[in-house]
């Protein structure tokens, strides 16, 4: 027989264990918005080396787990809206479309992924929302591990209706004054 205390302290040390929360990885905060010009075109330069690691578990097959820096963006397309990114990366850049910037416990869903060139290459993917509605993706430009971190140029083209802002004719008269 397990005396009282005992069976309290087993009870209190099994009920701490199950409370641990999952991991939480979140790039939200560090995501760059696209926001393309009236042609659909987006133009990028940026260092994978100064970025974070938050993308370590997904379910992308064209690559493994990675370990290496990355830059985070987010597109959003209408119903039926596609893009195509172009990334000159002077180290090894691996290219993911994921539908979400935060997991809690859960791998990133790979929607479209690339890794087909080495260091110096251009990676190059393109994704369609044939969800049926507007939605918001993230592109991840990753790289293997940290040595092959560097700097790199992002073309990306938006094919369908490009999301465009509105505004008065006042406004626009107020402009030249």
């Amino acid at each position: 027989m397990i005396p009282t205390c005992m069976a309290t302290a087993i009870l209190l040390i099994a009920a701490t264990a199950a409370a641990i929360p999952p991991p939480i990885y979140d790039f939200c905060p560090v995501v760059v918005e696209v926001q393309p010009d009236a042609l659909g075109h987006f133009t990028y330069t940026g260092d994978t080396c100064d970025g974070d690691n938050l993308v370590v578990d997904h379910d992308c097959p064209v690559w493994t787990q990675t370990h290496g820096s990355e830059d985070y963006f987010a597109i959003a397309l209408d119903s039926g809206a596609s893009f195509t990114a172009a990334v000159s990366h002077e180290g090894d850049a691996m290219l993911m479309v994921t539908a979400e910037c935060i997991v809690y416990g859960t791998m990133f869903t790979c929607l479209a992924g690339s890794n087909t060139t080495g260091p110096g290459g251009i990676e190059s993917v393109t994704y369609v929302n044939d969800t049926g509605d507007a939605a918001v993706v993230y592109l991840v430009i990753d790289t293997e591990d940290t040595a092959d971190c560097g700097g790199y140029a992002m073309v990306l083209s938006v094919h369908g209706t490009v999301p465009a802002t509105t505004t008065s004719w006042g406004t626009i008269k107020r402009s030249y004054r």
